[in-house]
Parts: C-alpha cells; sequence; structure tokens
C-alpha cells in the first residue's frame, strides 16, 4: 500500500511539473498567471495545506491564494510577467498582510522570472514589516516535482529571513563555506585495476539508469539478538547543486556516518561509473564533462547511487538527480536508511534533519520482509575478468623487512546475466542490473595479486532495496 501511495505521489508531481513547462508557451500573460494559480493551487493541496482561491482575508484586496497549514496562513502572490518582481509587488503584499490583522500570516511571492536585486534587499531590510518568502522558477520546479517538501522549505526560508536576516532563494543564495575540496575527505583504501594492472580512477561499464550500487560487504540489519525486524528512514534533503551534495557528504563524515569504503555509481543513459572512496566520488562527480564527452547523445540529467555503512550496524544509500549542465542542479535527492532498530539516541539524526533541511515527513518504518535476499546459482556461473579489486595487507614481519603485499579481494567482471533482449538470464537476478555490461564482484577466496587464477565462477548474491536503491553484493571465486 505504501510503495502504490508513492507512486501515486510520484506520478502526480510529475504530471504538476509537465503542465508547468507547458504554460511556458502561452503568448499571453494573463492567461499564464491564471494557469499558474490553478496549478498552484493543486500543489499546495497535495503537500496537505487546506487552500482558498480569491480569500477575503485581505479585504477589501483579493488575494491570488490563501493556504493554511496548522495555524499558520500563508498569502500567497503568484506573477509570471516578463520583467522580474519588483518592490510593488512586494507592498502589495505587504498591505495585505497588514489588512490580515493576525500575526500568524505570512506572505509568498512566487514569481517565475524572478525578483529584481532591489526588491530582495528591501526584503531583507524591512522583515520587521512581516515576513515574506519567495520561490524563483528554480525552486517551483522543484516542489512541483516533491510537493511534499513544500513544508520544510518554508520553514527553512522563514527561519533565514528572521533569524539570520537572509533572504532564501536560489537566484540569491544564502552564504556557504567555500567550495569543498575532495582532498578533505578519505580517499578509498582499496584500489581498482585493469588486466594490465595499471590503476583507474573508477570502472567505466556499458549500462543504463536504475539507481544501483555493488558492494564488497551487505550489512543485514534483521541479524541482532531478540525478535523482530530491521527498521527503514527514509530522509529527503535539498542540496540544490552538485556542491551540496558534496557538503552532504563532508557533513555525513563530521557526524561519523561514513566509513572508509563507501562504494558509489554514477549513471547515464549509456554509460556507468563505478568505483569507491568518498574522496573518489567527488573527483568524479566534478569531472561530470569529461565523462559527457565520452558519450554520444548524453542524457540532460545523471544519476548517482552511493552506499555506505553505518556505526553500530546498518548502511543507507544517497540517491540524486543531477542536471548534465554547468548549473548542476539537483533534482531530487533521498537518504534512505536501514538499521537494525531505532535508535535511542535520535540526536545525530536530528541534526542531519536541521543541518540539510531535511523535509519533515520522515518515520521510522519496520521492514516487512528479509532486509537481505540470497541466492545461489544451481550450477557455476562461469565469469570472465577484466580487473581487479586489490587491497594491502601488511607483512608479519617487523617494519622494513617486506613491504606490504597486495592481494584481490574483488573482481571486475562481465555481466553473465546481461541477455541481449534486456532480460536477466536467471529469474533470481535483479532486473535493474540486467544492462550492467560490468559487474564488480566480492572475492569469497583471496588470492595475491601477483598470482591470479585461471578461472573464476559465481557462487552466490545478494542484494537489499531502499526505497530508491539497490545494493548488489555478487561474490565470486575460483
Amino acid at each position: 500500500m505504501a510503495a502504490d501511495e508513492g507512486k501515486r505521489d510520484r506520478a502526480g508531481a510529475s504530471s504538476l511539473l509537465a503542465e508547468f513547462k507547458q504554460l511556458g508557451a502561452l503568448p499571453s500573460a494573463h492567461k499564464r498567471g491564471y494557469r499558474l494559480e490553478v496549478l498552484l493551487e493543486q500543489m499546495f493541496r497535495r503537500a496537505h495545506f487546506r487552500v482558498d482561491r480569491n480569500a477575503s482575508v485581505a479585504k477589501p484586496r483579493q488575494t491570488d491564494l490563501v493556504a493554511r497549514y496548522g495555524d499558520t496562513r500563508y498569502l500567497i502572490e503568484a506573477k509570471w510577467h516578463n520583467e522580474p518582481a519588483d518592490i510593488s509587488v512586494f507592498d502589495s503584499v505587504r498591505s495585505r498582510m497588514e489588512r490580515a490583522a493576525s500575526s500568524a500570516v505570512i506572505g509568498v511571492i512566487i514569481s517565475v522570472n524572478g525578483f529584481t536585486d532591489s526588491a530582495v534587499e528591501d526584503l531583507r531590510v524591512r522583515r520587521d514589516r512581516g515576513p515574506v518568502l519567495l520561490f524563483g522558477e528554480e525552486e517551483l520546479t522543484q516542489v512541483l516535482s516533491t510537493p511534499r517538501s513544500l513544508v520544510s522549505l518554508l520553514q527553512m526560508k522563514r527561519e533565514e529571513l528572521i533569524t539570520h536576516g537572509r533572504v532564501h532563494l536560489a537566484a540569491v543564495p544564502r552564504p556557504r563555506r567555500r567550495r569543498q575540496p575532495a582532498t578533505d575527505l578519505p580517499r578509498a583504501e582499496a584500489r581498482l585495476l585493469g588486466l594490465d594492472l595499471q590503476p583507474l580512477p573508477y570502472i567505466t561499464s556499458g549500462g543504463g539508469f536504475g539507481e544501483f550500487v555493488f558492494v564488497p560487504e551487505l550489512p543485514d540489519v534483521d541479524w541482532a539478538f531478540g525478535s523482530g525486524s530491521g527498521v527503514a528512514l527514509d530522509v529527503p534533503v535539498r542540496p540544490y547543486n552538485e556542491d551540496g551534495i558534496v557538503e552532504l557528504l563532508y557533513g555525513l563524515d563530521s557526524m561519523g556516518w561514513t566509513s572508509a569504503e563507501p562504494q558509489w555509481n554514477i549513471q547515464q543513459s549509456g554509460a556507468n561509473w563505478h568505483g569507491s572512496g568518498a574522496r573518489d566520488f567527488v573527483e568524479a562527480l566534478r569531472a561530470w564533462k569529461d565523462r559527457e564527452n565520452t558519450l554520444e547523445g548524453a542524457h540532460h540529467t545523471e544519476q548517482v547511487t552511493y552506499f555506505d555503512t553505518c556505526q553500530g550496524g546498518g548502511f543507507y544509500t544517497l540517491t540524486a538527480s543531477i542536471a548534465n549542465h554547468r548549473s548542476r542542479a539537483v533534482y531530487d535527492c533521498r537518504l534512505s536508511f536501514q538499521m537494525p532498530g531505532v535508535p535511542v539516541d535520535l540526536q545525530p539524526i536530528q541534526h542531519l534533519f536541521e543541518q540539510f533541511d531535511a523535509a519533515t515527513f520522515s518515520y521510522f518504518r519496520p521492514l516487512n520482509s528479509p532486509a537481505v535476499v540470497r541466492h545461489r546459482p544451481e550450477q557455476r556461473v562461469p565469469l570472465e575478468a577484466v580487473g581487479y579489486v586489490v587491497s594491502h595487507t601488511e607483512s608479519d614481519l617487523p617494519d622494513g623487512d617486506r613491504p606490504p603485499e597486495e592481494w584481490v579481494t574483488g573482481l571486475v567482471v562481465k555481466n553473465p546475466h546481461r541477455d541481449k533482449d534486456g532480460r536477466p538470464a536467471s529469474d533470481k537476478w535483479p532486473g535493474r542490473v540486467t544492462e550492467s555490461e560490468l559487474l564488480i564482484c566480492a572475492l569469497r577466496s583471496h588470492h595475491r595479486l601477483h598470482e591470479p587464477k585461471e578461472a573464476y565462477h559465481l557462487c552466490s548474491w545478494e542484494y537489499a532495496r531502499t526505497s530508491d536503491a539497490l545494493a548488489l553484493r555478487p561474490v565470486a571465486d575460483w
């Protein structure tokens, strides 16, 4: 039921966004404005607001929309003129707020063509006349795609204006830390090598979209003392752009949510890039133009899936859709946790919510099926290796007597379940990995790098699903 409801919500949000994009073709500003009001009414209703059009709360002046959430009312003015909204629009909204004679009324101005700089500065300086919150085209597009995020975005905009004296607007970004260098994040401990033993920054594979990632270890959150099952927690976050995702990784690292070996996958319409390590992920993310140049007809959006384990057991996935454009805008981003249970200390998670503008609609939900699904093929499935995952092992001899040895702990292999017609060779194989040309397998029996084996085979696989992603652990042996 929850999955069906989620699909309906996403389908409804997609229709809102599609309708908004169609409005831009209307030549009449009056018609655009009217249709925009109707669209905004639907958006606020889907975000669980009570909405009245042409409300009389500010008599004798008329207001486009009044939306109520709890005890707070929002007077909403929508503009789609050929010029940015100026101070006259702000003064009109302030006048209506004063006539409403209620301290629980907040102004909201939505202007598809943005706002003049003087109007934004006037709002910041004169915020004592009542909070007025601004939405430009970029933010409106994001909320139309995810209406449930509207509540948290309004709350955050109000907090920025009242407490910090800042106007939160995509075109006027709030002060952030300097662009975080990737070098401040840990690099992967394991190395990726080709068959020629040359190091690779990541594994490039043919494939498509699917939001999955290969992992060397997969925690089973059901594996705990006592009865019961693991829990899931989905946290929508709003990083806005690629640098926001990097900042999110820094925040996760500072709060102890990162390990030495996170795994990731960047997906385009014709290729996937698989790698390990937070620093390596950031470097690959920022090199999007170089990756795009290797493709013919790259899609306008790329998807990322990032996997890491949690302290005390469990794991999380980070998924995001990023514009394949110099803006690197993030259209959707989610953290999805699976844990052995509800933590006694919720402060780290609350900190996460506050720092990254997470939506308020998040709950711990018990898993109603096994967290990890396992399969073993009836017969050996031969594998063709095309690369290695290598880790260092310290020698038992005294320091300086022998250098660390390199052991093969994983394999990069051609996907034996990739069918030409797009169907998996096994009905037990997760379908979204069918398009991937390559697999990255954990190696059950490690061997020295300079002692390669003649043949490898797929002996098992296991996977877990979060709300948006699939974490797959294929296991090979020799």
